[in-house]
Formats: structure tokens, sequence, C-alpha cells
């Protein structure tokens, strides 16, 4: 990893309104957009774009600063294009729910749904992948993750937010291979980062999500947006403010261990108005029920412990209003209905929360098993 990649621009931004001026410092901090676009170039803006939610619920990438974005993209002589596959329901309707079809339209850029795939050949642990076209046919790609807690991976940050270029259902096979195995996940992702090299990533942590994300957590005034040309030292660095050194955050540790991300995060350089990310740290900041215990106790001894060492989740059975989206999406169908209401066999449950991400109402929380609430 160069020197120019271990750069991050991190600028506070206290309201939306501002948007368009930090990011546009916060991009200069590291280089600036002509060192990431070219003119001509064909750019692939991916947000995050979980969900049909409101801004204001932070569970998506807030439409201004993708529309910041857009405007970089196109000073700098780009073709800017915005894209990603969301978990369930119409494409459509989420982009207009979440206020991005709008930003697209008025700034002058296609908004597309991630559908064909092309098979591409992994180099690591996992030898194939199959990633939407629109993205590997692009000059460059600039991943716009939220700043959010996640069930499965503790956080969902850069790396996490590429997941979104595998479209559709072949998202929940990939949950199905990888099943309860957290670190097998993890670098998956890290392989999948390694095939698409955004080159620029751009943090929406003006308000982020705590606690039960990344669909149903609570909203949470961070301040701040991140930019790093490599996905994982931004990680690294955003996780570092949240209270979650390296070996904690699963996509980090499995970086650390194959060699390809800084030993320490202060061999980051920080622009911007921290100097380091203590000065940055955020209070208090509610990880998911569990999650980081549950990463330090030791790969054998949760096999041989799994139900009582790991998280779950959880159907809160008076607000499931039945909707029966986790029951579609769930990779294992470890869900079923009896008798007029939603229960989970967890002997076929693989601990991927992608119930939990969709549920459109909450129902579904995070629950330890009965050893890790000892050990916490």
């Amino acid at each position: 990893m160069s020197d120019a990649k271990q750069e991050v621009g991190i600028v506070r931004c206290g309201d939306y309104k501002d948007a368009s001026r930090s990011v546009e410092r916060a991009v200069a901090l590291v280089g600036g957009i002509d060192r990431f676009v070219k003119p001509g170039a064909r750019v692939l803006i991916k947000p995050n774009m979980l969900a049909g939610k409101a801004p204001e619920r932070a569970v998506t990438t807030h439409p201004e600063v993708v529309r910041a974005v857009i405007r970089l993209v196109k000073t700098a002589g780009g073709i800017p294009t915005v894209g990603d596959s969301n978990a369930l329901g119409s494409f459509k309707k989420v982009a207009e729910v979440t206020g991005i079809a709008a930003v697209a339209a008025e700034e002058g850029a296609r908004l597309v749904e991630f559908t064909e795939v092309l098979k591409v050949d992994g180099k690591g642990t996992f030898k194939h992948f199959e990633i939407a076209r629109e993205v590997m046919a692009a000059d460059a790609v600039i991943n716009l993750p939220k700043v959010k807690t996640h069930g499965q991976m503790l956080l969902t940050l850069s790396v996490k937010n590429l997941f979104g270029c595998i479209p559709g259902r072949r998202k929940v096979q990939w949950h199905l291979k990888s099943g309860v195995d957290r670190n097998a996940f993890a670098t998956m992702l890290v392989e999948l980062c390694g095939i698409i090299k955004p080159v620029l990533n751009i943090a929406d942590g003006v308000v982020g999500m705590e606690g039960n994300g990344p669909g149903n957590g609570t909203p949470r005034k961070l301040g701040f947006i991140a930019v790093g040309a490599d996905a994982l030292c931004l990680d690294m660095v955003i996780a570092d403010m949240l209270g979650v050194g390296p070996d904690k955050l699963p996509t980090s540790r499995v970086a650390l261990e194959k060699g390809i991300a800084p030993v320490r995060v202060s061999d980051i350089k920080l622009f911007g108005d921290f100097n380091n990310t203590a000065e940055a740290r955020v209070k208090n900041f509610k990880l998911p029920s569990g999650s980081s215990l549950e990463w330090t106790i030791p790969e054998p001894v949760r096999k041989l412990l799994k139900e009582s060492l790991t998280t779950k989740p959880r159907i809160d059975k008076l607000k499931c209003q039945l909707c029966m989206m986790c029951h579609t999406i769930c990779p294992a169908k470890a869900i079923s209905e009896r008798g007029k209401e939603l229960n989970i066999d967890y002997r076929q449950c693989i601990r991927c929360f992608c119930c939990q991400e969709v549920c459109p109402v909450g129902a579904i929380d995070v629950v330890e098993g009965w050893l890790l609430r000892y050990i916490g």
C-alpha cells in the first residue's frame, strides 16, 4: 500500500445543508477530485440504498452527499452514474423515498439498478464473484457508505458498502455460502473490495446510526464527512473514532491478517479538522448488542458453544406485521409462519441478520446467548 493511499481527510459537518462544501473540502484534503476522475471518465457512484426509508432515518446515504459527489464528478469532466442493488422491494421506490432519485434527476446523472452480472475471477479464498456489469464497466467507482452499525459485521462502512455491487438475490446466496462464520464473510468482503478497487471512498457521518443497525437503529449526530482513497484505511480510522479497534472490526481484522492494511491506525495520515482519531472520538457510541465481545472469543470455542456464545436475531411478535419480508430474504430458510406468527429455527439460522436489515418496522432485534451475556 502506497503512502498516498494511507491518507484520510476528515472535516466537521453539522448539517446536510453544508454537505456540498464539506465534501468538496474533504476531497481536496486527499488531492482533489481531479486526482481521481479524468475528463470523459464513466464514474459509478455507489451510495448505500439499503431500503426505502426517508433520509432522516439514517439508513441510507443522504441525498445531499450524493448530490455533492455528482457535482464534483461533473466538475472534473466525468460522466456520473448512480447505482446500487437494494435488499428487497422496488428499486424505483427505494430511490424515490430516499431522495436519491430526485437528486440524480436534478443533477443530470443516470440512475441504475444493478441487475446484470459479470462473472469475475477472484484471487484469494473466493475464486469467483458475480458483480454488477455497471460496476465493472465503469472507469472509476466512487463509494459512498453511510456510517452505521451492523448486527453481523459490527459496523457497515466502506468495505461492507461494496457488497451492494453484487446484485439482488445473489447477495443472499453469499450470506448462505459464508454461513455463521463471520470471518469467512469478512474475507469475502475484503476480496470483493480488492476486485472493485474504488478510487475514492466518501463516508456520510453527518448523521449516522448506532444500536440496532443497519436498518432499524437509532440516528446519531456524528458531525463529519470522511474521505480516503483506500477503503480499508478509511474504515480503520472511522472505526477508531467510534471506539472500535482494527482487531475488533471483522473486515479490518481480515485485512491485517492478509497484510493489506496498516498495522496501526496511527500509521494512517489524517488531514483536516483533527490531528488524530482521539480528537475525533465519538463518546458512548452504541454498538449492536454483544457483537464486539463475541468477536474476541476464539473461533474453536465459538464453534463448540455456538448457541450460548453467539448473538442471534429475535422477532418481537407484538411489533411484527407479518409482511414476510424476513421470510423472503432469509438465505437459510430459517423463518416460517406458524399460527399467524413468525418463528426462527435457530438450528438453521446462520446469523447473517438479513432479516433484521429488511424488517420495515424494526420488529427484529439482536439478542445474546446466555454465556455471552454472562461473560459480558
